[in-house]
């Protein structure tokens, strides 16, 4: 691992602990095991290793990548996108991480770009391939629910009663259910 992903790593893990505000330089450098002035030489100010750390909380390329492949069913879909979802979080600082990056969203740009290339753009494309193999037109409540349920489990992952892989397939059963059926 190379200096500036070290940095960063060591970012990711002391935002986790004690939050944008509550993190310091010193720290971050101590957790990457480097002089403050190295944290300053890859990282130009904290704000930019806020945006970095949070940018890389938010599955925006594990998700365009699921869209991007291939699958055989609505199910095999759905199952794929819930897991490479969830898969993102195993760690907890990524799992705190992604709920402090979603609280700054209205103070960096970018990182509110992420979110909504998430949430709207990659969702989207994967609910109108959905609709492709189902046949049938799915509302947006039933886009976000899913979604929704995804980071349910994400918030209460140790709380959880099911592995993720059974979560997603339940999950997946469901809005499948209630696609066909339009309950």
């Amino acid at each position: 691992m190379d200096k500036e992903e070290a940095i960063l790593d060591a970012a990711i893990k002391v935002f986790s602990r004690d939050g944008y505000q509550g993190a310091t330089i010193d720290r971050i450098a101590k957790r990457a095991r480097v002089s403050k002035g190295a944290v300053f030489f890859y990282y130009k100010s904290k704000d930019e290793l806020v945006k970095r750390a949070a940018l890389r909380s938010v599955p925006v390329e594990e998700i365009s990548s699921v869209n991007r492949r291939s699958h055989d069913s609505a199910r095999d879909l759905l199952t794929d996108f819930g897991i490479s979802f969830l898969r993102k979080y195993e760690k907890p600082e990524l799992r705190n991480l992604l709920l402090m990056t979603m609280s700054a969203r209205e103070r960096y740009r970018q990182i509110d770009l992420a979110l909504r290339t998430v949430c709207f753009q990659e969702m989207d494309k994967m609910f109108s391939k959905v609709e492709e193999f189902a046949d049938t037109a799915i509302p947006v409540s039933i886009r976000r629910a899913f979604f929704g349920s995804l980071l349910c489990y994400v918030v209460w992952w140790n709380d959880n009663k099911m592995n993720p892989e059974e979560y997603v397939k339940t999950l997946t059963d469901g809005i499948l259910y209630t696609i066909m059926k339009k309950v």
